[in-house]
């Protein structure tokens, strides 16, 4: 059986990683979840992926975990626990897609239950992965895994980082509510020549929506700003940007791309 000094000593290691265990859409919350499952708890990798279990209305998004936990095979390694009971150090605890706080879903490790009601978290997206308080509100439940028993866990959380977690999760609700669905997105690897990252923003599926930015000129400039309406941009793959610039660049600009060899 894993032990709480197991758990800490994990929390440590993986604590300002960026972690993307499937290599799609960057480090999300979920590549934390497929991480602590895998590499801490030894689950098979494919149990935790969000669609193991199905597909339907929730396809893709975090709390598909929650909804397919019994066809996906979970129950092998973790008990289901509803929304409600108590919570312990090491359960993975889900937010439900549409919930105030996280409406896109969301999936984090609990380390501790404050006195408050918060749940200190080990969670990734927005940043990297970090010890943050979460709102417990639109809580599905959790997985408690079977192999770990822990008494009380105590850590500090990621000061840096904890208020850009909750300002963009803000934000994600005020774009859901409007009908938006803007992203903000960095590529920080092979992006330019210099080696500095590049930036852009996109509204899904708007042909023309796509702005680049560079660090390096003036509209780069507003590449810190951007993260107080979008939340910490999600670090992507090369494939991945040239995918979205390609569908949400101008007609024009589509064209030149292609001639280029895109």
């Amino acid at each position: 059986m894993l032990t709480e000094a197991d758990l800490a000593a994990y929390v440590q290691r993986v604590r300002y990683q960026w972690i993307d265990v499937d290599k799609v859409f960057g480090a999300q919350c979920w590549d934390q979840w497929s991480h602590y499952a895998t590499n801490f708890l030894g689950v098979p990798s494919w149990p935790t992926y969000t669609n193991a279990g199905g597909t339907g209305p929730h396809a893709g998004w975090a709390c598909n975990v929650w909804h397919h936990f019994e066809r996906s095979g979970l129950g092998q390694w973790f008990e289901k626990i509803p929304a409600g009971q108590a919570l312990r150090p090491g359960d993975v605890v889900i937010w439900e897609l549409g919930s105030a706080w996280y409406p896109l879903s969301h999936i984090a490790t609990l380390l501790e239950v404050l006195a408050n009601g918060m749940l200190r978290c080990l969670t990734q997206n927005p940043g990297a992965v970090q010890i943050a308080d979460l709102i417990p509100r639109g809580v599905l439940g959790a997985l408690r895994p079977k192999a770990l028993t822990v008494g009380a866990f105590h850590t500090s959380k990621t000061p840096a980082l904890a208020a850009s977690q909750k300002l963009a999760a803000f934000h994600r609700a005020r774009r859901l509510r409007k009908g938006r669905n803007t992203m903000f997105i960095v590529l920080e690897k092979n992006a330019r020549q210099d080696g500095s990252p590049a930036y852009a923003t996109f509204t899904e599926g708007v042909e023309g929506s796509w702005t680049e930015m560079d660090t390096s000129d003036m509209q780069g400039m507003a590449a810190n700003a951007l993260a107080t309406q979008y939340g910490q941009p999600m670090s992507c793959t090369l494939p991945f940007w040239k995918r979205m610039k390609l569908k949400h660049c101008t007609p024009d600009e589509r064209a030149a791309l292609k001639k280029a060899g895109w």
